[in-house]
């Protein structure tokens, strides 16, 4: 399969918007337009917006940011450093959902935030009733951590993959 990531542009955004728009990706994201108005914006540093190809075609959408202290502390999450990664992704193309895309798109993100020595992890937060994003981020080497309540949305999974040791020598 090929996979790429690519950075989101201006033209990508009527895409984006169709995806936001569709029941089964709108009842995660919630507004499509307070979506689209915050990816209009620049990103914040340390900040990423991408657009997954596969096979040369726009199919989804992924995100990656360091939280705020204000956020992990709104969300109970006090113990989680602002050198974290959150990632969140959407497969809006209905044709390229269940194909492991989300996986792939999540992975290459984290082994790229883990990289860098000052994260000590990647994290994702996923409401329970999100099958496709668990099994997404599970395939992707995340295990769950805890459930927190994710204001105002209520009680999520907190997602976790820290960084893999090398063999010991």
């Amino acid at each position: 399969m090929d996979l790429r990531l690519r950075d989101l542009a201006p033209d990508d955004l009527p895409l984006v918007g169709q995806w936001l728009r569709a029941g089964p990706v709108r009842r995660s994201w919630g507004d499509p337009e307070a979506n689209l108005r915050l990816l209009r914006q620049p990103p914040a540093a340390g900040s990423g917006r991408a657009v997954i190809e596969a096979e040369g075609r726009a199919v989804g959408l992924v995100l990656w940011q360091h939280p705020t202290r204000a956020e992990l502390d709104l969300a109970g999450l006090t113990d989680i450093p602002t050198s974290v990664v959150d990632i969140d992704v959407l497969i809006g193309e209905p044709a390229a959902q269940g194909r492991g895309l989300g996986a792939a798109a999540i992975g290459l993100v984290a082994e790229r935030a883990l990289a860098d020595p000052a994260v000590p992890c990647v994290m994702a937060c996923v409401a329970p009733d999100n099958l496709a994003s668990l099994r997404a981020f599970a395939k992707a080497g995340f295990g769950q951590d805890r459930v927190f309540d994710d204001v105002p949305q209520g009680p999520h999974l907190l997602l976790v993959r820290r960084r893999q040791e090398g063999p010991a020598a």
